[in-house]
């Protein structure tokens, strides 16, 4: 599991996606980023969990976001990543 925290945006999104990257390269089945932590969502700090889940895909690992704050899930929906998996903070993930 990875906790992000602070703010994802364009300011951070390339070098957060590649730390996201080296651990799906890594060899894990299961990466779970956990943004209970994030306090601000931006649609282009969403870079990084694309680069994220190019390379869970590339490797066949399961990418689970968890909780997301109600905003967070917002801009998930807003920019496409309605079908990887996303717990909820209060669906016990």
């Amino acid at each position: 599991m990875v906790r992000l925290r602070g703010d994802l945006d364009a300011r951070n999104a390339e070098a957060t996606g590649r730390r996201l990257v080296r651990l799906v390269d890594a060899g894990t089945d299961v990466l779970e980023i956990d943004l209970a932590g994030v306090k601000h969502l931006s649609p282009d700090g969403c870079a990084a969990l694309f680069m994220a889940f190019r390379a869970a895909r590339a490797h066949g690992t399961r990418l689970v976001i968890t909780h997301a704050n109600d905003r967070a899930r917002s801009v998930l929906r807003r920019i496409g990543i309605t079908r990887a998996p996303v717990a909820r903070a209060d669906d016990g993930a």
